[in-house]
């Protein structure tokens, strides 16, 4: 963690990867993932804002009669607060769903909880919500020692975000937390309550 990559060596083929501590790994494949960028260039002279995206509003109104859905559409989330653009295909089926419907007249706002999950062998990583940096981490949930547990992102007393691991349950019931201010978690005899400290700092005994 805190390491970059500098380079990738190989003639003709990835061999290694050279890292910006100096140490080189060994590698025959390399995965790059480095997002998307919203393709809004052709609509530079359409009079609509453009920023991380076409700019809407929580209607995913982007100009009277015009709206957006997808990795390009930047809304105003009210359930947050805050302007969000989410790359990821369940937003992009569910923004899609609500820019239908108020296009037909139902004028409701689009304030999903995100949502992402991704199996790594033998862990399952799930995340609702927003992870904000500068959180408040909790651990709701199991202990990271066991391998199973939740963590809840509060930032100003509003938990904002859970992230689970291998605890597919237990994270699905904790997203109830989400917006709700000063939320705790219920509390059962199995399950910790333990601050995580960011690398490098000593917790208080």
């Amino acid at each position: 963690l805190g390491i970059g990559v500098a380079g990738i060596e190989g003639e003709g083929r990835v061999s290694s990867v050279r890292e910006t501590n100096g140490s080189v790994v060994a590698a025959d494949t390399v995965l790059v993932a480095i997002g998307c960028t919203p393709a809004t260039e052709w609509l530079q002279q359409s009079g609509l804002r453009l920023s991380d995206g076409i700019a809407c509003d929580d209607r995913c109104r982007a100009a009277v009669d015009v709206y957006a859905a997808g990795d390009v559409a930047e809304w105003f989330n009210t359930r947050f607060g805050r302007e969000m653009r989410v790359e990821h295909r369940t937003n992009a089926s569910e923004q899609g769903l609500a820019v239908a419907a108020n296009l037909l007249g139902e004028d409701r706002a689009f304030s999903p909880v995100p949502y992402f999950w991704s199996d790594q062998y033998d862990v399952k990583l799930q995340s609702h919500g927003v992870l904000p940096a500068g959180a408040e981490l909790t651990v709701e949930y199991g202990s990271i020692e066991s391998g199973r547990f939740v963590v809840a992102y509060r930032r100003d007393g509003t938990v904002h975000g859970v992230l689970g691991w291998n605890a597919p349950k237990q994270t699905r019931e904790l997203r109830e937390l989400i917006g709700a201010p000063d939320a705790v978690a219920p509390v059962r005899a199995e399950d910790a309550h333990i601050p995580i400290h960011p690398p490098g700092d000593t917790p208080e005994p």
